[in-house]
């Protein structure tokens, strides 16, 4: 069976399966959770099989996640041959098929391998089966529907600026669910921003995602009327979603956006109609945890997540460490659905930095994204300093002397003796391989 032929039916087996998943997450909790041990012992079960690896990690009887090991990066990365369950993947094979990847290209014929986009500092490489895969489907054609896009004549129109790697996740997910259903119109994060305007003007989409720092730029296209969108919703990914960003695009688009959180690890969620973020926990277990593995009360904010990956048999990642740090909101969402609701998304724990003993969160840094000349910036710690690099809008005038003194007074506030902060303007920032803009760039140098 070629290609073609095989993504049109895992398309059709994710359709499918996003339909279970639009009626389960209205089940209550209790039930929901019943379905998630179910589908751990059935896990467990397969693994234990199959993987010389999750043999000796994981007990014989009923599984207890609490009483399981954290995996790391580096563990899943120093045992990647023994932890998978397919046993004609090795590393070394993979990673020279993704050295020559082109495009959607299967590898052994049903595996996608892919990579993390690197921004905590430390890659790794997942595969899906093409079971899994349509899983990962699934839950996109899910977080569509939530927002009103469903297979329809005339075809909806969809724009979507992501990662320009043919190893990021984003690329393949376009590429697979490109079937002819709805009309894409895929973009790259670093094609000229004059191209997108033109490119975007020519489809003229209904519905536009995109990372934050680029639909920022977007943003101010569109409100010089160089860029005439009439969009019916607009989809953040991959980067914060702050307050200032959120107004500002709606000031120009006219909507209010929906943010989309997704991991190349398979834990998916995205905002709902009250605007309130939802992880999928029927497809992923996630646990909010501290440094040191241990629960956090809800509403707190806790130092990374560990997710369980119900769905990917064939790469199984249990407790698999994610340094996201989220707070989880015990209270039903009015929107009636039962998948666990944040009340916040702070970043990566690998972003916080820390200036004379006190720990400064990314989201701190939303002043620099609310001031008007800002097209996009990063901070970068240097010693116990900060260096505020930015790319500023025509006309900015006095812009580095008030952010200087805006984010000196915000460090103050937080504590920071004397803070040290250096301002610098570049005409573009760099970005990953994913296409990603890393905002914090922690450490010494």
């Amino acid at each position: 069976m070629g290609y073609r032929a095989k993504r049109l039916l895992d398309f059709g087996r994710g359709l499918r399966e996003s339909r279970a998943m639009l009626e389960r997450e209205r089940w209550g909790r209790e039930r929901l959770e019943a379905y998630q041990r179910e589908r751990l012992a059935e896990l467990a079960c397969f693994v234990r099989e199959r993987s010389p690896f999750w043999r000796e990690r994981l007990p014989s009887g009923p599984v207890r996640l609490e009483e399981l090991p954290v995996l790391t990066k580096d563990d899943l990365m120093g045992s990647f041959d023994d932890a998978v369950t397919d046993r004609r993947l090795r590393l070394a094979d993979l990673l020279d098929h993704l050295d020559r990847i082109e495009g959607d290209a299967l590898y052994l014929g049903e595996h996608r391998a892919m990579t993390s986009s690197g921004s905590s500092g430390r890659k790794a490489v997942f595969v899906y089966d093409r079971t899994a895969w349509a899983h990962c489907c699934a839950m996109y054609l899910r977080r569509s529907a939530w927002v009103g896009i469903r297979p329809r004549l005339p075809r909806v129109r969809l724009a979507m600026v992501w990662g320009a790697s043919p190893t990021h996740m984003s690329r393949r997910g376009a590429a697979s669910l490109n079937v002819g259903v709805h009309h894409l119109c895929p973009l790259s994060v670093t094609q000229p921003l004059p191209q997108l305007v033109a490119r975007l003007n020519r489809f003229r989409p209904a519905h536009l995602s995109g990372y934050p720092s680029v639909l920022a730029r977007l943003a101010d296209e569109q409100l010089a009327g160089r860029l005439q969108l009439d969009l019916e919703t607009l989809t953040t990914n991959s980067e914060p979603l702050t307050p200032a960003l959120r107004e500002r695009f709606e000031t120009a688009f006219g909507v209010n956006p929906y943010d989309f959180y997704a991991t190349t690890e398979g834990l998916y969620g995205h905002d709902c109609e009250e605007r309130s973020m939802h992880l999928f926990d029927d497809m992923c277990i996630v646990e909010n945890v501290d440094a040191d593995g241990e629960p956090v009360a809800p509403g707190e904010v806790g130092a990374k997540l560990l997710v369980t990956s119900l769905f990917n048999r064939v790469q199984p990642l249990i407790r698999f460490e994610v340094t996201d740090m989220v707070a989880v909101d015990p209270e039903p969402c009015a929107c009636g659905r039962s998948l666990m609701r944040l009340r916040s998304l702070e970043g990566r724990a690998e972003e916080v930095l820390e200036l004379g003993g006190v720990s400064v969160h990314p989201l701190q840094f939303g002043l620099v994204t609310a001031d008007p000349d800002v097209r996009e910036f990063q901070v970068v710690q240097r010693g116990d300093g900060l260096r505020l690099r930015v790319a500023l809008r025509d006309g900015a005038g006095d812009a580095p002397a008030r952010l200087q003194a805006r984010l000196s007074a915000r460090l103050e506030e937080l504590g920071v003796e004397r803070p040290v902060v250096e301002v610098e303007t570049v005409d573009a920032l760099e970005r990953t391989a994913g296409g990603k803009l890393q905002m914090v760039v922690a450490g010494r140098t």
